[in-house]
């Protein structure tokens, strides 16, 4: 195991609005986990439209500025690019936003605490549609590879599959026992699945709108569920019965799932066979596939894990906070954004370059979810606004591409 600790910088969530004024002051810091931070100060000397001057405290080092990011560097830490919005969409919900997903073409769902879905434009903030037929909370959201279906799960124990268009509602998939935490989809959505705190790892058939098998059973609630397309050295097992006619594209599949027992289990979609078993020291909220070998783990006590199916003995682990890891987003195979529940969410470049990226906003309230049209990304709070973010030229300078 290759352990990654690093001190990380933080700044205040208002930045680009209150250094717009000149004498205006923000705090910054530098913190290793478990360690009492480091903390500065920013001033603004002179206020300017394109690029204000600026101070900053001893150690601390300003090293590029624009309207919407800065990039600060401290002594013991990386250097570090913190972008404020583009963007912030507040009124699409009352209270807390759980879940978000946003096509290429200018739709977004989201889902709140209350129970709401919405169908909305990215371009107008505008509610296209809303999504009604959850009872109580809806945890998570997700537009099928079309971007014109959206499906959904919830504590009611139910999946719903929706027209975004119209708001109908023709299929409801009925069978947990309990809420239902996590979905995804099989290829192009003939087939999803589904994980609950029931233990059970459900495949569907959504033509059908029928349960085709229990994957598995285990003794824990399962907090998320991934399906990835299989590398050819892996070897998925024998199914050992008859195959369902309903039972589309499994073949070269792999299922991973992570539970609050702190376990990470990898199976054969088709073949049922558990390939692997791996535990942590936390509940694992939730995994994401990196490239064609990798994937990550984000843990409740703020440890993230890159394992490699060539040698899933030897991985590698930051745990550079101890604020749960709420969501993972895998961004052009550059490396992946990590929201938290204070509020952060800082990207990590995949090929292990020195740098990072904060996206600001969230005043200390936990980011449940963070989606991308493929260039930008959109994150979703308790604070009840969504915040769009242009990171594409912020990547390529972290990733040592510019």
């Amino acid at each position: 195991m290759a352990q990654q600790i690093t001190s990380l910088l933080f700044i205040q969530c208002d930045w680009s609005n209150i250094l717009s004024e000149v004498g205006a002051e923000a705090w910054v810091s530098c913190k290793h986990k478990d360690n009492p931070g480091i903390h500065g100060k920013i001033r603004t000397v002179t206020s300017l439209p394109s690029k204000p001057s600026l101070t900053i405290s001893e150690g601390f080092k300003i090293e590029d500025l624009t309207r919407s990011s800065i990039i600060i560097k401290h002594e013991n830490s990386y250097s570090t690019v913190f972008l404020a919005p583009h963007r912030i969409y507040k009124g699409i919900h009352k209270g807390s936003i759980e879940s978000l997903d946003v096509t290429n073409e200018g739709l977004a769902v989201s889902s709140s605490s209350a129970g709401q879905l919405l169908v909305w434009d990215t371009r107008t903030g505008e509610t296209k549609i809303t999504l009604s037929g959850h009872v109580s909370e809806i945890y998570k959201c997700r537009f099928f590879p079309s971007g014109k279906v959206v499906l959904s799960c919830g504590s009611d124990m139910s999946l719903k599959i929706w027209c975004a268009k119209t708001g109908i509602c023709p299929v409801t998939l009925t069978g947990h026992k309990m809420a239902v935490t996590d979905i995804d989809f099989v290829n192009r959505g003939k087939n999803v699945v589904s994980s609950s705190k029931d233990g059970t790892i459900k495949l569907w058939h959504c033509g059908q709108a029928s349960c085709i098998d229990n994957i598995t059973t285990v003794t824990s609630n399962v907090n998320c569920c991934k399906i990835f397309e299989a590398p050819a050295y892996l070897n998925l097992g024998e199914r050992k019965s008859q195959i369902d006619d309903a039972e589309v594209d499994t073949g070269n599949k792999i299922l991973l799932f992570g539970c609050e027992d702190g376990t990470v289990h990898c199976y054969g979609l088709e073949s049922r066979e558990c390939l692997f078993k791996k535990s942590v020291e936390s509940a694992v909220n939730c995994i994401a596939f990196v490239g064609k070998d990798h994937f990550v783990i984000g843990c409740q006590n703020g440890q993230v894990n890159l394992y490699n199916l060539k040698d899933i003995d030897s991985f590698k682990t930051w745990h550079e906070s101890n604020s749960a890891v709420l969501n993972i987003k895998v961004y052009q195979k550059a490396g992946f954004f990590i929201s938290r529940g204070d509020g952060t969410v800082f990207f990590t470049p995949e090929n292990g370059y020195l740098k990072r990226i904060s996206l600001t906003g969230p005043n200390c309230d936990p980011v449940y979810d963070v989606a991308t049209d493929g260039k930008n990304i959109y994150t979703c709070c308790r604070d009840g606004v969504v915040r769009l973010y242009h990171v594409e030229n912020a990547v390529n300078y972290v990733t040592n591409k510019s």
